[in-house]
């Protein structure tokens, strides 16, 4: 009987000290920061398009009047969250001679909110993200620029456009569809600055 009890004992304390739930080792439970690609986007106006980081969907009804959105589209012009634009606390800085993969933080300040006829992104070639070419009539993301916004409920991501053609050309020509945004993105789902 000693032995049955001794042997039930060594087994007891061989699976207890093999129990992977009681592991020191620190847990990694910081969400994924991952770079997402969305393609064709429409921007065709006269009214908006918005669009949400957190789950890379374009938003409609309702939420487009509350802080569920993050950026919205309509032609060249981009717009955020926040200022006379929506509720929210989004607003942008304009990056430029920036890698976008070397770009791992969001700068702490200077980030401008939409205001009447000045949306946070300028607009007009050269001033914000593209160049309009007058002899081919093409929009041109300029290279080296990359879009830190603030998420309408007050995280960051990073941004790069990549196409303002349907299908993303890579040398787009005017019979090409004009006005689809592809971009790539970076969120920060905790709401810190980081990018990584």
């Amino acid at each position: 009987m000693k032995k049955l009890y001794l042997l039930a004992l060594l087994f007891t304390l061989l699976f207890v000290g093999c129990d992977d739930s009681s592991s020191t080792e620190p847990v990694d439970d910081t969400p994924d920061v991952k770079v997402v690609e969305v393609k064709d986007v429409p921007a065709l106006g006269p009214g908006l398009t918005y669009f949400r980081f957190s789950d890379s969907t374009i938003v409609t009804g309702a939420d487009t009047l509350s802080d569920k959105w993050d950026i919205a589209f309509r032609r060249t012009a981009i717009y955020t969250n926040g200022g006379v634009s929506g509720p929210g606390k989004g607003g942008a800085i304009v990056l430029k001679n920036t890698d976008f993969y070397d770009l791992k933080e969001a700068p702490s300040e200077g980030y401008q909110v939409d205001a009447e006829n000045a949306p946070a992104i300028p607009t007009g070639s050269g001033n914000g993200w593209y160049n309009y070419n007058p002899e081919t009539h093409i929009i041109s993301p300029i290279p080296g620029v990359v879009l830190v916004i603030k998420s309408g409920d007050g995280k960051y991501a990073k941004v790069q456009i990549i196409s303002y053609y349907k299908g993303a050309p890579e040398a787009p020509t005017s019979s090409d569809e004009s006005k689809y945004y592809t971009f790539r993105y970076v969120y920060q789902p905790d709401g810190s600055t980081k990018f990584e």
